[in-house]
């Protein structure tokens, strides 16, 4: 198995809003040809006036939730699942 820190640039839905961003992801591939696992991520750029909240980023397939608090995005460490 192969680890590593990506850019993944996606689009970021909730509190009415939407937007699209960029965050840090770690990517897991395995030598098997099975598509990418994705966890640890963490929204780095994005339009600076989304109130705080939940949030959903859709990219490359997958959906994580992301939280912004006090002005900060959280890093998130689970709640990837394969987009519908």
């Amino acid at each position: 198995m192969m680890r590593a820190v990506v850019l993944v640039r996606g689009t970021l839905r909730g509190m009415g809003r939407e937007s699209e961003c960029e965050m840090l992801a770690m990517r897991e591939t395995g030598a098997d040809g099975e598509p990418p696992v994705f966890s640890l991520s963490s929204v780095i750029t994005v339009a600076p006036d989304l109130p705080d909240g939940e949030y959903t980023v859709e990219f490359e397939g997958q959906t994580v939730r992301a939280k912004r608090e006090g002005g900060l995005w959280l890093p998130q460490e689970h709640g990837f699942a394969k987009a519908a």
